[in-house]
């Protein structure tokens, strides 16, 4: 059986075959069985459920109805090359990725805020590599490109945020237009307006592993 996540209603994250679970420090914690990763912020045995999500009344249900789940395309010429950006606001959990590697491209106090004549080839490449929720995609000459090289599954637990996920199979909510397995992010500080997915709010409220 393949690694594989199910989000339960109103209830933990429950990960078949767990794959590598990576904490602070680069860190394996666990690896094969099954078990509940705490996703409503209050467990006192983080990343594990521990019930706390009964006791603080935690909702599954995304909040945001107004999130964007179809993809915006936005296409230039660079280098002689066809490049069309796409970008899935409703996967995206701001990590900034983008606009830390090639600001000229992606610029989110412009309209349009993805500029993909702005930077070079290279750049734009390294961020599809660097986004860790698989929001962005790009496509070369009409052809997809692949943004990831990793084969391998892993969950890595970023400090004082989200889970980042890559290779491992995620039940029902991957209906969304443009969405990959091959890497996504899961909140866990319980608050995202677009759960099962991270969308930036632990930074907002200065969540942490300790609260």
């Amino acid at each position: 059986m393949a690694a594989k996540i199910t989000p339960i209603p109103d209830g933990p994250l429950v990960i078949e075959e767990a794959p590598p679970i990576v904490g602070d420090g680069g860190t394996p914690m666990a690896k094969g069985g099954r078990g509940p990763l705490c996703r409503c912020g209050a467990s006192k045995m983080k990343p594990w459920c521990d019930g706390s999500h009964k006791a603080a009344g935690f909702s599954s249900a995304p909040t945001d109805a107004t999130l964007r789940d179809q993809p915006l395309r936005y296409p230039a010429t660079t280098e002689e090359t066809r490049v069309s950006i796409s970008y899935t606001p409703v996967l995206c959990s701001h990590a900034a990725e983008c606009s830390r590697l090639a600001a000229s491209v992606f610029d989110p106090t412009r309209d349009p805020w993805i500029k993909p004549d702005e930077g070079s080839l290279e750049s734009i490449r390294d961020v599809m590599a660097a986004c860790p929720s698989g929001a962005l995609s790009l496509s070369l000459d009409g052809a997809p490109h692949e943004h990831t090289t990793s084969r391998e599954s892993e969950i890595r637990i970023e400090p004082n945020g989200p889970y980042r996920v890559t290779n491992v199979t995620l039940e029902a909510p991957f209906t969304i237009s443009g969405a990959t397995e091959k890497k996504y992010v899961l909140c866990r500080c319980g608050q995202s307006n677009n759960k099962p997915f991270c969308d930036g709010t632990h930074h907002d409220i200065a969540w942490r592993d300790g609260s």
